[in-house]
Formats: structure tokens, C-alpha cells, sequence
């Protein structure tokens, strides 16, 4: 229960702060062995937050009439963290769609990740 509500209190963050709670959440516990399901939400949140920051660099390139594009991008982050909150919340497997996997899963295997998820 308490892992679930850290999780879902740094996906709720990165909605403001973007790419930086996960990262913290990754660093943090990409040492340690024991915190599986830290690692893995945070490295996927990593990833998606990572493969939509471009488009926020895009937008100050593009002319004035299609700057309101951004907010489309907002709307799919925001849609895609609140799918991962309930999910979390629900024990239910979860993933981003558009995510490029940058951070790749470590190739261990344990049980407890596969109840957590």
C-alpha cells in the first residue's frame, strides 16, 4: 500500500515537474535490489516523459498558428499518468503506448514484480 502511494505521488508530481521525479525515483532505486517495483514504474514513467519532452522542444520552433498543439501533448501525458495512478491503485498491469524504451528493464526476474504489476 505504501510503495502504491510514493508511486502514485511521483507520477502526480511529474505532471508539473515532468521528468524529474521519475528520474530521482530512478537513480534512487536503480542501486538498491529490494525496490523492484520502485524501479520499474519509475523507469517507465522515465521513458515516456523522455520520448514526449521533444515535442515540447518542437513547439518553440513551430510558427504561431500551431503553438496551441502543446496543449494537445499535455492532454496525452495527463491522460496517460492518471491511466498509470489507477491502474497502480487497481494492482493492474499498466504501460504507455507511445513510450520509447530509452531505459531498458533489467533482466532479472523476480515473483514479487509480478504480483505488484
Amino acid at each position: 500500500m505504501k510503495q502504491k502511494v510514493i508511486v502514485q505521488i511521483m507520477l502526480g508530481t511529474s505532471l508539473v515537474l515532468g521528468v524529474f521525479p521519475p528520474l530521482l525515483m530512478f537513480l534512487i532505486t536503480n542501486r538498491k535490489k529490494g525496490d523492484i517495483f520502485y524501479r520499474e514504474t519509475s523507469r517507465k514513467a522515465l521513458n515516456f516523459h523522455l520520448t514526449i519532452f521533444p515535442f515540447f522542444l518542437v513547439r518553440y520552433f513551430l510558427p504561431n498558428e500551431y503553438r496551441d498543439f502543446i496543449y494537445v501533448v499535455l492532454a496525452v501525458e495527463l491522460l496517460f499518468i492518471l491511466n498509470a495512478m489507477f491502474r497502480i491503485g487497481l494492482n493492474r498491469p499498466y504501460t504507455y503506448p507511445i513510450a520509447i524504451p530509452y531505459i531498458k528493464e533489467k533482466k532479472e526476474k523476480v515473483e514479487s514484480k509480478i504480483e505488484n504489476f
